[in-house]
């Protein structure tokens, strides 16, 4: 039978190799970003799949999401992956009240209304929600206030939607992605120099001496949404080379 997954975030790193993945396996697949452009490119490489232009730091987006699972699958979802996010490294003096919102709204409010919105659809399925957080989440990090007791907060959510949405077959886990080769320092607008420096500092710290690859993220998040995985609910994931328990 014919499985729908949406992925927020799609257009690139993590989010990107979750699409290619399940585009391959024959799902269909809604990806959401911010970039319209990125998007375009990604559809016409995976012909068929879906794209919509969704930023999570406006209020009301998830309703596009919504509406498109209504109109477009009959209301038919299997899997919800809250992947949307972005980081921003600033010390304790000098955070904002701007910067603080926007944290918790990308990664613990939009996520949130997103879940609610797709509950409905989940229960008829008994789907799943996979959130992806981050070992920064999970274990302390300077000039992280943000970043970190955001994603440290989508853990938490993971277990409490677990323990509520298990009556309804929906199961909820969560996947901690340590270090990964994505163009999320590129992203936070880091100048190349400082991205070498972070890229390697970190890799000295992984216990496995090495930064991550998309597609270990991908394996993991994959293992967790396939069938052998049934009995698995509520669990924060770390894909981080050991650098959570170091």
């Amino acid at each position: 039978m014919q499985k729908n997954i949406v992925i927020t975030g799609g257009s690139s790193g993590i989010g990107e190799g979750l699409a290619k993945h399940f585009y391959n396996k024959g799902w269909q697949v809604l990806i959401t970003g911010r970039n319209n452009s990125k998007l375009s490119k990604l559809a016409a490489e995976l012909p068929g799949i879906y794209t919509i232009v969704y930023d999570s730091l406006k209020n009301g987006q998830e309703s596009k999401i919504i509406d498109f699972i209504k109109d477009e699958w009959n209301g038919k979802l299997d899997v919800l992956v809250n992947n949307a996010g972005h980081v921003a490294l600033t010390p304790l003096p000098e955070i904002s009240r701007d910067q603080l919102e926007e944290m918790y709204q990308v990664h613990l409010i939009a996520p949130s209304l997103l879940a609610a919105g797709c509950v409905p659809f989940l229960s008829v399925t008994k789907g799943q929600i996979i959130n992806v957080s981050s070992s920064h989440g999970i274990k302390a990090y300077a000039q992280l206030s943000a970043y970190g007791s955001a994603k440290s907060g989508l853990n938490m959510l993971t277990k409490i939607w677990a323990l509520e949405l298990a009556p309804l077959g929906i199961r909820v886990n969560c996947v901690a992605p340590g270090p990964t080769d994505t163009p999320v320092l590129e992203n936070a607008g880091l100048a190349a120099d400082i991205i070498l420096a972070i890229q390697q500092s970190e890799a000295k710290t992984i216990p496995l001496q090495k930064r991550g690859d998309v597609e270990d993220i991908v394996a993991n998040t994959a293992l967790l949404i396939d069938s052998g995985s049934n009995w698995v609910t509520g669990v924060v994931l770390p894909v981080d080379g050991g650098i959570s328990v170091s």
